[in-house]
């Protein structure tokens, strides 16, 4: 039997307040990949690494799953891996001052590293992580 290659291409936010989150991302220093340009029918995708990070209007998400999507769910914890410790702070700190609530300022977990967490504008709970372990090939050493 084969066994497929599965890989996560895309992460894709449900979202309420589209331009709002558009330019939340963008302040973090995502990459604009590709917007519509339709009003009625609006998506953002930023380029990071090998992962899209997508932003798609939460009616039509559910319109097109066929499922309700309400409420805010932060059984989900999406994470940004940085390259260098200091940048934690600053993107918590960036996070902040467009809007985000920080849930855990910077501490280093057990596990090692350095961390902190945030929840953007629409309650998605974000981790920003660096790791002495993390090589930027995507993989732990």
């Amino acid at each position: 039997m084969h066994k497929p290659d599965s890989r996560i291409s895309y992460i894709t936010i449900g979202v309420t307040r589209f331009e709002l989150m558009c330019h939340f991302y963008e302040a973090l220093g995502f990459n604009i990949w590709r917007q519509s340009d339709k009003p009625e029918h609006p998506f953002c995708m930023f380029s990071s690494g090998s992962i899209i990070l997508a932003l798609y209007p939460k009616h039509l998400l559910a319109k097109q799953s066929g499922c309700n999507i309400s409420g805010f769910n932060t059984a989900l914890s999406l994470s940004l891996n940085v390259k260098e410790r200091s940048d934690v702070n600053h993107y918590l700190e960036t996070a902040k001052a467009y809007g985000a609530e920080i849930t855990r300022q910077a501490f280093t977990p057990d596990w090692g590293g350095y961390c902190g967490y945030f929840k953007d504008p629409e309650k998605n709970l974000w981790e920003i992580v660096w790791h002495e372990d993390f090589d930027w090939t995507g993989k732990f050493v």
